[in-house]
């Protein structure tokens, strides 16, 4: 990007989205966006100021459109690579290739989510939160996976890196499954199936439905609350007896709500974590016989 911009990109979508196209979009700096809403309307405009390239990207990635603007709006720095992120002494998250590349095979494992149009990097704090509590488990080698609104692909990736034998990767947005290819084909991954979809269909035939049920030993859902409540059922009878939900994008103002509806549905409550606004959380399915 340019330090000054000379296009604007534009897209409509619903206010209670806002958090999720700020991570999106984050890469441009939080001076370059801004989020318009009016009063009794759910209905809310994004503007990204920037140069044509980045704005030509926006548009063929979201949609929305892209204008030239008459004069000069911005000052600020560009974006650039940051250094890597250390996770738990078992995962190096790089956002930039050459990096990545230098540290080949070394502990801990590095993978590589580039710096830029990625849905998550690693650097907030839901992502990072389910982050850490990937690498806090300890699951047995092979271990079934999937992570449910997958974005970049991060999750997915750290699974397989983790030891996962086979990780389905599903997100509803085309721009997310096309971004989560990518990256998996980057870190030259082996078990990763990308399914589009939601997760309120989620195992169903045309998602390629899991041949044994309730094979999940590990799931990562990085969804908004209301997601969370309403797939609880889904989420329970996915995962074998004793496997573990790992979950975030849940504000604490809603996390009552989110562990009572897993808890119903016999996920028990043993982990929860607060960062900022946001929360993040472990429930693992109890053992068949147990109540």
């Amino acid at each position: 990007m340019t330090s000054h911009p000379t296009h604007r990109w534009t897209r409509l979508t619903t206010a209670k989205w806002e958090d999720a196209w700020a991570e999106r979009l984050r890469f441009l700096g939080p001076q370059s966006v801004a989020f318009l809403t009016w009063p009794d309307s759910r209905a809310m405009k994004i503007e990204a100021y920037c140069d044509e390239a980045t704005a030509r990207n926006l548009e063929r990635v979201f949609g929305g459109r892209r204008t030239r603007l008459a004069a000069h709006v911005w000052s600020g720095n560009p974006s650039a690579p940051r250094g890597p992120i250390s996770i738990r002494k078992r995962l190096k998250v790089f956002s930039d290739e050459a990096s990545w590349r230098q540290w080949g095979k070394r502990a801990p494992r590095g993978i590589y989510i580039p710096a830029g149009m990625a849905f998550g990097t690693g650097e907030h704090s839901t992502t990072a939160s389910c982050l850490r509590m990937l690498c806090d488990v300890h699951p047995e080698p092979g271990f079934a996976a999937a992570d449910l609104g997958c974005g970049s692909g991060i999750l997915a990736i750290a699974a397989e890196a983790l030891g996962a034998g086979s990780v389905d990767a599903l997100d509803n947005d085309p721009a997310a499954i096309r971004i989560t290819r990518q990256n998996a084909r980057r870190n030259r991954c082996q078990n990763i199936r990308v399914l589009c979809g939601s997760v309120l269909e989620w195992p169903s035939a045309n998602l390629r439905k899991p041949a044994a049920h309730a094979q999940y030993q590990i799931i990562t859902a990085n969804l908004f609350s209301e997601l969370l409540v309403a797939a609880a059922p889904r989420l329970a009878a996915a995962l074998r007896p004793g496997g573990i939900l790992i979950f975030s994008g849940v504000l604490v103002r809603q996390i009552a709500e989110v562990r009572a509806a897993l808890e119903a549905r016999g996920l028990a409550s043993v982990r929860l974590v607060r960062r900022g606004k946001w929360c993040a959380g472990i429930q693992i399915a109890r053992p068949e016989g147990t109540s």
